[in-house]
């Protein structure tokens, strides 16, 4: 009966906002200073990363050009290919979005849009995270468990269309869940404030909590978790065998490509991590802490929130310039 009752309240709650709810005169969001200062930084960011990423795209382009004919780029460069795709997609849709709607405040782009770029925002999202994993398991079982060329091919590619697949499928809930809702000024004007949410999409409190969960995981703490794994396997295996015969790794012709190459690949995955790490747990811890403690935005200073925001927006900066060092 309880539920019943909170559901009905729910559905009449959702119904009164639906139909505009008068708002206190003043209460309406507007651009503070602090968001003036994130819109400049998150357009300055965007015109970086759309730099670093799209030059290393323009040098792979290169490096292909000056292969021989019938010549494949190497696994790795394939990899790095499609993480440099993933990063300026990320970049040319959640940037631009988030400087302008915070300019906006409010959506002025109609239902449509609200629904298409919210399913954007968040494929873009997934699909850096999902290319972390490739990455990292392609270079741990290369090292852990070499496989011949053409297999390692084969796999290479499922990894990678697999990849993009997921992140469109599960992004497609944004479709759904994300509408308009408009309300009234309550100042007798007819302006009526419109804003892109989630409100009132999920029947339970608790469907919303699975989602949210389920995003988070597949966003962060998957992707983590098995960077963090792969990451140990290499280490694991490569001091292993440096304990047991330094010169082991010094393997068929070229004796000091390979060493240098399974160092760099070591370094570059153990960057990776760190870069992942440290510009998005901020960013999902002050998350977690909104669906625990909505409250904690009275707390939580307005700079201090942008700030971790932004803080996101470096790891697509940051990714060219570790994989354009490392892979030179």
């Amino acid at each position: 009966m309880e539920s019943a009752a909170s559901s009905e309240q729910n559905q009449n709650h959702c119904s009164a906002i639906n139909n505009s709810v008068p708002l206190m005169q003043g209460s309406l969001p507007t651009l503070t200073l602090s968001g003036k200062i994130r819109v400049t930084l998150t357009f300055f960011l965007f015109l970086l990363s759309t730099t670093f990423n799209a030059s290393f795209l323009l040098k792979l382009q290169k490096w292909t050009q000056k292969k021989e004919k019938g010549k494949k780029l190497s696994r790795m460069k394939v990899l790095l290919k499609h993480l440099t795709l993933a990063n300026l997609l990320e970049t040319l849709i959640v940037m631009p979005l988030d400087g302008m709607w915070n300019i906006t405040v409010q959506w002025y782009a109609g239902e449509l849009l609200c629904k298409v770029l919210s399913y954007l925002k968040l494929f873009s999202m997934y699909a850096p995270a999902f290319m972390m994993v490739v990455i990292s398991l392609d270079r741990s079982l290369a090292i852990t468990r070499p496989l011949p060329v053409q297999s390692s091919r084969k796999l290479e590619q499922s990894m990678l269309g697999l990849a993009w697949v997921l992140s469109s499928v599960f992004a497609g809930p944004q479709l759904y869940i994300f509408k308009m809702i408009h309300l009234e000024n309550g100042s007798g004007q007819p302006e009526v404030f419109s804003q892109c949410v989630t409100h009132c999409s999920f029947p339970q409190w608790w469907h919303q909590a699975f989602y949210n969960f389920f995003t988070f995981s597949c966003l962060f703490l998957i992707p983590l978790l098995i960077m963090l794994i792969c990451n140990a396997k290499i280490i694991f295996m490569l001091t292993q065998v440096l304990q047991q015969d330094p010169h082991k790794l010094q393997l068929h012709q070229s004796k000091n490509n390979i060493p240098r190459a399974r160092l760099r690949t070591l370094k570059m995955t153990v960057a990776f991590a760190a870069s992942f790490i440290v510009c998005w747990t901020p960013y999902y811890v002050l998350g977690i802490w909104y669906w625990f403690d909505p409250g904690m935005l009275n707390r939580v200073s307005d700079p201090v929130n942008h700030f971790f925001f932004l803080f996101a927006f470096l790891n697509p900066c940051f990714d060219p310039l570790i994989y354009g060092y490392f892979s030179l």
